[in-house]
């Protein structure tokens, strides 16, 4: 009898998930291993331990975001990017991953769950399917972002090497890269047929299938979730010029999820991003308490390392309360730049004088979290990262709570700005073509950020009227720069930069604070020039894999 060699991982990957013992099973066959639940479905489980478990903060110190404390962290964006010290894209973990997945594909129809009870065995038995191709397409897609471009012999984009089955000894195993639109449509293939076998969402309380526990799981509404991003980024200038039909097609599937997820609805508010029970949330990893951001983030004051500076060029994009920019809002006062701001600004950024939990940040020369004040590195920039932390979470010596964390592989905000900008591009700011507009889409991600113009008349907002009225130029910049806000430090700004052919070197701005007698001065600063060759808007293929694949062409310019 033929024989799989395979060892299964020690691994804990969701509540509904059993613990799985290492068990050498090379010595089980092949029909052996496969009616074995058990067994069976940690080939499944190894896919998901191979999951991202927090968020990328570090992305955006290579973008006008921000920058880290201590120089150096960030090279790649200095001019010391090559090919041989590459840290975009993990090309191994992707490809073992499919591996597992594809040998669940081939043979997960064999495993029996229950011998007893054949509802149960049906359920889980196409459940764990449709997750494997979920999967299988969500690795694909990582695989695309992060090492699409061109060849020197390519005027078409060009992806990853698609593989589908399981490659046995004796394969071609030097496979060429695939266009970039055929992986688009292997991911897709994939998306389709894990939507059509899944759950649309787990949101059944305690239901043993279709409950809160198995959140962790793949689902159908992220299967359409999925879709919307790939197609999203397939309309994307940097990976096409067919114009309108591909932004048509992103725009739909963007709607779709939209509608399938209830429609078009308000937005949870922020909250301590911590509420895993929120479907806000599409696709989430299994929740665990800790207390390692804060940790990372929380300024000095709060006994934190204070790693991620946020950049004046972000906080610049924070508009004024009523929703227009501060330089065109009464509201605004340079001389008190950080009063009467959009209630983003409050809960993603700690600047100085914000009272957090009785403790208030000092960035100004001799403050607290000021260079040489409690940590002799301090803020680089005037500015800590306070998005994605928790308020419950006290550092004080003796103090070790921690609470809830997860993260979010996709949720609802991208996919309304997803479809925002589809939808623009495909039909302008008002026409609701496929069942909404853009600025239908966008008005919802403004009403959640708190911004009303005038909360005495019910919600309005006139500068996103004013936007999408001025036209699809106007408004593209709108949707641009409040994606910018909505997802910093979640790793999306190094794509979109890209993706969008938007300028690769940005001058990265702080703000230096002075105090006289109580009275703050403000004057803005160069912190970074980060320098990027035009051909690094496409990321390169790993060294070694090209050292030996010899049909594996680098992308163009990386040598």
């Amino acid at each position: 009898m033929k024989r799989l060699i395979i060892f299964l991982l020690p691994v804990v990957i969701m509540a509904s998930c059993d613990f799985l013992e290492p068990r050498p099973i090379q010595d089980q066959t092949t029909e052996d291993l496969w009616s074995h639940a058990t067994y069976g479905e940690g080939i499944l489980t190894a896919a998901y331990a191979r999951l991202q478990t927090s968020y990328p903060v570090d992305m955006d110190y290579y973008t006008d975001n921000a920058v880290p404390s201590k120089p150096g962290l960030n090279n790649l964006a200095m001019g010391s990017w090559t090919v041989e010290n590459n840290p975009i894209g993990d090309w191994n973990n992707c490809y073992n991953s499919i591996k597992y997945l594809n040998i669940f594909i081939e043979n997960g129809e064999e495993l029996v769950y229950s011998v007893s009870d054949q509802v149960k065995d049906s359920i889980l038995k196409a459940n764990r399917i449709g997750e494997a191709y979920f999967l299988r397409a969500w690795y694909q897609w990582l695989l695309l972002q992060n090492y699409a471009g061109y060849t020197d012999n390519s005027s078409e984009a060009l992806g990853f090497p698609i593989v589908t089955s399981v490659l046995e000894q004796g394969d071609d195993l030097d496979l060429p890269r695939d266009t970039y639109e055929n992986c688009v449509k292997q991911i897709v293939d994939d998306c389709d047929k894990a939507h059509a076998i899944l759950p649309l969402m787990y949101d059944q309380g305690a239901d043993a299938y279709l409950g809160l526990k198995n959140r962790g799981r793949g689902s159908g509404l992220a299967a359409l979730a999925l879709k919307a991003r790939v197609y999203l980024f397939a309309a994307s200038p940097a990976y096409s010029n067919s114009g309108q039909t591909l932004w048509q097609r992103a725009a739909q599937a963007a709607y779709d999820a939209i509608e399938a997820s209830g429609g078009l609805t308000e937005l949870d508010p922020y909250g301590n991003f911590n509420d895993a029970s929120s479907f806000n949330y599409i696709w989430i990893q299994p929740t665990y308490a800790w207390r390692g951001e804060e940790l990372n983030f929380y300024p000095p004051s709060l006994y934190g390392s204070g790693l991620c500076n946020p950049s004046q060029n972000l906080v610049d994009l924070f508009p004024a309360a009523d929703g227009y920019p501060t330089g065109q809002s009464p509201l605004y006062d340079a001389a008190n730049p950080y009063q009467n701001r959009d209630p983003r600004f409050y809960r993603f950024i700690f600047f100085n004088g914000d009272d957090y939990n009785g403790t208030v940040i000092q960035t100004y020369k001799g403050g607290n979290d000021a260079p040489g004040g409690l940590n002799l590195q301090g803020t680089r920039t005037g500015y800590y990262m306070k998005k994605l932390l928790s308020y419950k979470i006290r550092l004080t010596p003796g103090n070790q709570n921690t609470d809830v964390k997860f993260y979010v592989y996709l949720g609802r905000t991208e996919l309304y700005l997803n479809f925002a900008e589809a939808a623009n591009e495909a039909y302008g700011p008002n026409d609701a073509t496929p069942g909404i507009s853009a600025a239908d889409a966008m008005r919802m991600i403004r009403m959640r950020a708190g911004i009303d113009a005038d909360t005495t008349e019910g919600y309005q907002d006139p500068y996103l009227d004013e936007q999408a009225a001025a036209g699809k130029d106007a408004f593209r910049d709108f949707i641009y720069e409040n994606r910018q806000i909505e997802l910093c430090f979640e790793g999306f700004r190094f794509w979109d930069i890209r993706r969008l052919n938007l300028p690769l070197n940005h001058t990265v701005e702080g703000m230096e604070i002075t105090n006289s007698g109580g009275t703050f001065s403000f004057q803005k600063k160069t912190v970074e020039n980060h320098t990027f060759q035009d051909y690094m808007r496409y990321v390169p293929l790993p060294y070694s894999q090209t050292l030996i694949m010899n049909n594996l062409e680098q992308n163009r310019g990386w040598k």
